[in-house]
């Protein structure tokens, strides 16, 4: 997240999701998803990834079943949301910009999946994200890998264009995640309080739709 979505479409967050080395870009103006993915879509192309095992949940609870390392729990993406996951990448990746496309409301980020077949590009089929619904450098793509999570994004460093942009893939272990962000009990209140407000990218999606029939109608 280097640019003003949010969290990389904290996150390619994270306005979601997320230039500096491996950083994403969530803020980012608003375009439509369809419009801003057909380039970078035409430019990377790659073998259709299995579908993501994290669940999709629109409201983020503290679980006391699995609330730290030191109750002798091992996170992975069973302990964790789609929206807790993209949240604590953000935080590592680049905290200053994801804390920034969060606004203190709901609105800011929106979390999504890409499923088989779809148009966000064919190497982040399978993958969950964190955006703001910017261009594609505001999404931040990832997909649990056992006790690793894996991430892509758009790294646009400013001398390319979007593009023309290479795609970045790493892996981190979720329990340095965890470790990192969500220990204490202030850790874990910050990092659900941003979950909480992460909404499902369907709902900016209609805004959008129904802002632009409104627009065409007037």
């Amino acid at each position: 997240m280097k640019k003003e979505l949010i969290i990389g479409t904290v996150f390619l967050g994270c306005s979601a999701i997320l230039a500096g080395c491996g950083t994403t870009h969530p803020a980012k103006a608003a375009t439509h998803p369809q419009t801003v993915r057909q380039d970078i879509q035409k430019k990377h192309s790659t073998q259709p990834q299995a579908p993501s095992s994290a669940a999709n949940q629109d409201s983020v609870t503290n679980d006391s079943s699995s609330s730290a390392q030191s109750d002798g729990l091992s996170y992975d993406a069973r302990h964790l949301s789609v929206q807790q996951l993209g949240t604590l990448i953000c935080l590592l990746k680049d905290p200053d910009e994801f804390k920034g496309a969060d606004n203190g409301q709901p609105g800011g980020l929106y979390y999504g999946n890409a499923p088989q077949g779809s148009d966000y590009g064919q190497q982040f089929w399978g993958m969950d994200f964190i955006t703001t619904n910017g261009d594609p450098t505001s999404y931040l793509y990832f997909k649990p890998d056992g006790p690793n999570v894996i991430i892509k994004y758009v790294d646009d460093d400013g001398t390319t264009g979007v593009a023309n942009a290479p795609v970045k893939t790493e892996s981190i272990s979720i329990q340095r995640l965890v470790n990192d962000y969500y220990i204490s009990q202030d850790q874990k209140n910050e990092v659900n309080g941003y979950a909480n407000r992460i909404q499902p990218e369907q709902k900016w999606l209609d805004r959008f739709n129904q802002n632009s029939s409104s627009t065409n109608n007037n």
